[in-house]
């Protein structure tokens, strides 16, 4: 994980993509990354990623809808202490949006 977190950045630039499948392995490589990392190095990472999560929420695919969904779930939980008042901030502008999903019409986005 330490070697691949050189090239987050430019991960978290593809989510700008157009193409559904570059931003879903890229949301793919987040989830995984996320996992194996430090929870303070994480934290980090949440912070920066929560704004570029934003547009996703209101994608076509319900697919990559879905991946938004559980990486925002991800990210909020691997935040430390020292950074948790920054990150409520920016979740409570994921709120909004998750909350007009709770009746998406693809079942697994909507729970």
């Amino acid at each position: 994980a330490r070697k691949i977190q050189v090239l987050l950045p430019d991960i978290a630039e593809t989510l700008q993509d157009a193409n559904k499948d570059i931003r879903m392995k890229a949301l793919l490589v987040f989830r995984n990354v996320v996992g194996h990392m430090k929870r303070k190095a994480a934290s980090c990472i949440a912070l920066q990623l929560s704004e570029k999560l934003l547009p996703l929420f209101d994608d076509e695919c319900s697919q990559l809808r879905e991946l938004t969904i559980h990486l925002s779930k991800d990210l909020m939980k691997a935040v430390v202490c020292c950074h948790k008042k920054r990150m409520k901030n920016k979740v409570w502008r994921v709120l909004v949006p998750l909350f007009f999903h709770m009746s998406d019409q693809t079942q697994s986005v909507a729970k």
